[in-house]
């Protein structure tokens, strides 16, 4: 199992990181990469369970714990703020 991969982007993957969806989206996911999987021609991946799911119109949030595989390149933030966004992750310790 590969705990880290970097992306094309220069971003560092790893495993136990919080990644959210565009805060643009109506709905705003929490994503927990749980595995990363070198797939050769298809690209890296990021295998990655929906923690939390947000509704921006109804401001409903659920827990939904559905498994979703991302290609990493796409866990990246553009230049001009699209993108998924690394979250913080309030439940660890701060140094």
């Amino acid at each position: 199992m590969t705990n880290t991969l970097t992306n094309r982007h220069g971003d560092e993957i790893a495993v136990g990181q919080l990644w959210t969806d565009d805060p643009r989206r109506t709905t705003v996911r929490t994503l927990r990469i749980d595995d990363l999987v070198r797939e050769g021609n298809l690209g890296s991946r990021a295998v990655c369970t929906v923690i939390r799911s947000h509704d921006t119109d109804t401001g409903q949030t659920t827990e939904p714990g559905r498994v979703v595989s991302i290609n990493i390149d796409s866990l990246h933030t553009t230049a001009g703020g699209r993108g998924y966004r690394l979250a913080v992750d309030d439940s660890r310790p701060s140094r």
